[in-house]
């Protein structure tokens, strides 16, 4: 490992703290997002609805600035419908229409 990379991790640390990126305002957003989608199933259900939602991407991650105006990423799905993640796994008769 060169000697200078303890050094530029530092100061990257530095950097992204000051800009809104630190592990704090990383760890928070997760934990928000997690707890997001924890929810999402039982007011879907109340709703009379059988789903989930799953977040991604750079706001989830924490990964993002203030003021990028990043979107939010994030995935549903409906568990009363049959989904396949292979093709192979399609069996003649199972889907619904």
């Amino acid at each position: 490992m060169p000697e200078h990379f303890p050094e530029l991790s530092i100061r990257m640390s530095v950097i992204l703290n000051d800009s809104g990126a630190g592990k704090d305002t990383v760890m928070d957003r997760r934990k928000t997002y997690l707890w997001r989608e924890c929810m999402t199933p039982m007011g879907s259900k109340q709703g009379g609805n059988n789903g989930e939602c799953f977040h991604f991407g750079s706001q989830s991650e924490g990964t993002t600035t203030p003021g990028l105006q990043s979107d939010i990423d994030y995935i549903c799905s409906d568990n009363n419908v049959n989904s396949m993640r292979v093709r192979g796994d399609w069996k003649a008769g199972s889907g619904t229409n």
